[in-house]
């Protein structure tokens, strides 16, 4: 799957974390591991309420993306999720304690739906009442709109098969 961010990418590491997805999101979503040539690898898919145990990296990326629209969802409020080690997150919130060397635990980290403003929301709402970009033309809407509407439905369309949005139609 494409990467946006050609930024984010695994980098080799020995540092271990021990993360529990959680999807608290009413979708279906599919996490994702970015690995080391920036690449999305499908990780696993998760219904609503689902979570996964997963071992990975420090440096090692995630994403979660809405399993229909391909819409990127946060992970602990953020876009891309660098793992912690939980050793590293109890000192942050706990500078004076110490902690055994040999320290580790899973820490959560919780799949949720990003803030968008008004004007997105909306236009990703339409977005999926639309099959193609020319379908926008029959609306009349003012110009900027209709540009914004169109790159929606571009980059939804690129990112999913034909033949899941015709499915969705059917329905």
């Amino acid at each position: 799957m494409e990467n946006n961010d050609p930024n984010v990418r695994s980098v080799e590491s020995t540092q271990r974390c021990y993360v529990r997805f959680i999807n608290t999101t009413s979708k279906t979503i599919d996490l994702m591991w970015v690995n080391f040539a920036g690449v999305y690898v499908r990780y696993r898919i998760l219904r609503k309420d689902d979570y996964i145990d997963v071992n990975t990296f420090k440096t090692h990326p995630w994403i979660a993306k809405d399993f229909m629209t391909k819409d990127i969802l946060h992970i602990d409020s953020k876009y891309s999720y660098e793992p912690r080690t939980s050793k590293e997150i109890i000192q942050e919130r706990f500078p004076d304690r110490i902690i055994p060397e040999n320290h580790e635990a899973r820490i959560r980290a919780y799949i949720t739906l990003p803030l968008f403003s008004l004007r997105y929301a909306c236009l990703l709402t339409v977005r999926n009442h639309m099959l193609n970009e020319e379908d926008v033309d029959q609306l009349l809407l003012p110009k900027s709109l209709s540009e914004d509407l169109k790159k929606v439905i571009k980059r939804r369309n690129r990112e999913c098969s034909l033949q899941v949005l015709s499915r969705e139609f059917e329905d």
